[in-house]
């Protein structure tokens, strides 16, 4: 997370100075990022000196000053403040592991492994440094439960993004959480096509096992953006009732009528696939605006 340190942190108000060094200790192996502005530089500084002389702490705080401005103007994050009056309980949180819950752990996990390695690689390397945890919660119905879960270790800030399908198929799914800043309760992503598997590119469905992958994926790419925004991967057309696909051809309904069955790669994403953002543009701006938002709001607890 982006740390704002208000000036009563670096005081001698009783407050614990280990829970201070903790926080640097954090920024200092990029866990968390605090960019101190210039009328607090020599603050923290003499602070920090005098309680832990060991550390080069002027050069270490500049470098962090000087890295701001990059910050401020290639990726914007909104701060989350830290206070002498709550510095024990965001020392915890931060210590913590960012949540998100996803319905298949396997499957959804291996695929934002995958956007997370595309579009923003510190958040890759976050999940293989146990900072950020993507937890498996069965199915829809079990994911407001072991979201509530994980929210209830957080004092402060709410670190918990939820991941849904869009099982209804809305046009325009609405997520929830609170607005305010910092998150004080999950926030949910519903996703803007069906489900995890429509956001597949070529590159990955092109390792199926059905024996008809080729034609499925060449006909998958003729129909609409309507069409390929909703259609069930699945379980392809056979029970189709959806509007979008009212004046699909005879030939697309053939190869589609039982869709990729139980076909589909087991993690859908496998460790050796490596996708590019350029993967998931292809498939529309729709599918690379929504992911840019997601890995967005991801890094904002993270």
């Amino acid at each position: 997370m982006l740390l704002e340190l208000d000036e009563d942190v670096f005081g001698d108000a009783g407050q614990d100075p280990f829970l201070v060094l903790l926080l640097m200790r954090y920024t200092i192996d990029r866990r968390h990022d605090w960019y101190p502005p210039p009328h607090l530089l020599d603050t923290a500084v003499g602070y920090l000196e005098k309680n832990f002389s060991s550390l080069q702490w002027a050069e270490l705080l500049r470098n962090a000053a000087t890295a701001a401005a990059w910050q401020g103007a290639n990726r914007p994050r909104p701060p989350v403040a830290v206070t002498a009056e709550n510095l024990g309980a965001m020392a915890d949180d931060l210590g913590k592991a960012a949540v998100v819950v996803v319905e298949n752990g396997r499957n959804d996990g291996s695929f934002l492994k995958a956007v997370f390695a595309a579009y923003a690689p510190e958040l890759a390397s976050a999940v293989g440094r146990d900072w950020v945890q993507i937890d498996h919660s069965g199915g829809t119905g079990d994911q407001a439960h072991v979201a509530q879960e994980a929210a209830d270790r957080f004092k402060v800030v709410c670190r918990v993004i939820v991941i849904k399908d869009n099982d209804s198929r809305r046009d325009d799914p609405a997520g929830t959480g609170t607005p305010s800043w910092p998150p004080a309760q999950p926030y949910t992503h519903v996703w803007r096509r069906h489900e995890v598997e429509n956001y597949l590119p070529d590159a990955v469905l092109s390792t199926c096992s059905h024996p008809n992958t080729d034609e499925l994926v060449l006909f998958l790419r003729r129909m609409t953006a309507d069409q390929q925004r909703w259609i069930d991967m699945k379980k392809g057309l056979a029970q189709e009732r959806h509007a979008a696909f009212s004046d699909l051809d005879r030939e697309t309904r053939r190869v589609w009528h039982s869709g990729f069955a139980k076909h589909l790669p087991k993690p859908l994403v496998a460790e050796d696939i490596i996708l590019h953002v350029e993967d998931f543009r292809q498939l529309g701006d729709d599918v690379h605006d929504e992911l840019t938002q997601l890995v967005q709001r991801i890094r904002s607890v993270t």
